[in-house]
């Protein structure tokens, strides 16, 4: 394969963004035989075909939908460098970050600290981590934050590395935690909790603890973004797990503490494609 010719590129963009030829030809202002035989050359090149004609439209085949997911990201970096050119910016680095969303947003914004810089600009989006470690995969990001390390499976496209382990404990209203405080954490048999779902890793920790505690407390919400969670234990309906990653835990005048769950600590990991040139300021988080 040759260098790839970027014009022919481009017009394979505005078709399949376009949805066809002709709309693709209006828009750029030339013929429909013109953008045709420019893509048949980019097909030509690569050795695949890109799109498949089914009646009168055309869709993309699964290598027309790889190379639109790199032309996406090629043409819209091109757009912030022409606009940055324009205002006369210092060029900042796009780092595009995935964040699980078990993960609290405090503890997210701790980790990514070490990345925000004048030469970095952080694009965040949360999700499963089965939807960003496709992403990841696809290059669409540079990095996950995740609450938990690669499977076996997972390792031979991505790597993790650790980040930081975190003690875990209960925070609640102060009338909540007040009801609590005596014999804990024996009090917890039967007081109202707000867990993550189950497929979190922090609730597997947590009930292995409960039952080596036999604690059953009652479980009044479950949930898979702690944010919710968090928004849900300022209206004191339950207690909540949150991990501590500082000696200094951010302070709130909603919640406070019950105590520390003894041996349940989280860990968070940075995700990563080996295959992907590595930005020296994500470099300098994975050597922490």
């Amino acid at each position: 394969m040759s260098a790839l010719n970027y014009k022919h590129l481009h017009y394979f963009w505005v078709v399949a963004k376009e949805g066809g030829i002709s709309a693709a030809a209006r828009k750029l202002g030339i013929t429909a035989q013109t953008i045709s035989g420019q893509i048949s050359l980019l097909e030509q090149d690569i050795g695949q075909s890109l799109f498949n004609q089914v009646g009168r439209t055309l869709q993309l085949t699964e290598a027309g939908r790889t190379m639109l997911h790199y032309a996406d990201q090629i043409f819209m970096l091109g757009k912030e460098l022409q606009q940055a050119m324009e205002r006369g910016d210092s060029l900042r680095a796009r780092l595009n970050i995935g964040i699980v969303d078990a993960i609290p947003k405090s503890i997210a914004q701790q980790l990514l600290a070490p990345l925000c810089d004048a030469t970095v600009k952080l694009v965040c989006i949360d999700g499963s981590l089965d939807e960003l470690s496709a992403k990841l995969a696809l290059h669409q990001l540079d990095l996950v934050l995740a609450d938990r390390t690669v499977t076996e499976a997972e390792s031979l496209r991505l790597q993790s590395h650790a980040l930081v382990y975190a003690p875990i404990m209960l925070l609640g209203t102060p009338e909540l935690v007040a009801r609590y405080q005596d014999d804990f954490p024996q009090q917890l048999n039967g007081a109202p909790l707000l867990l993550p779902t189950r497929n979190s890793a922090l609730r597997l920790l947590l009930d292995v603890w409960f039952a080596e505690h036999h604690i059953q407390p009652d479980i009044v919400g479950e949930f898979s973004d702690s944010a919710l969670m968090h928004t849900f234990a300022k209206t004191g309906i339950g207690l909540y797990p949150s991990p501590v990653i500082s000696s200094k835990p951010i302070p709130s005048k909603d919640l406070v503490s019950l105590g520390h769950l003894s041996g349940v600590v989280a860990q968070y990991h940075a995700i990563y494609s080996p295959k992907k040139i590595v930005h020296p300021a994500i470099a300098r988080l994975l050597e922490q």
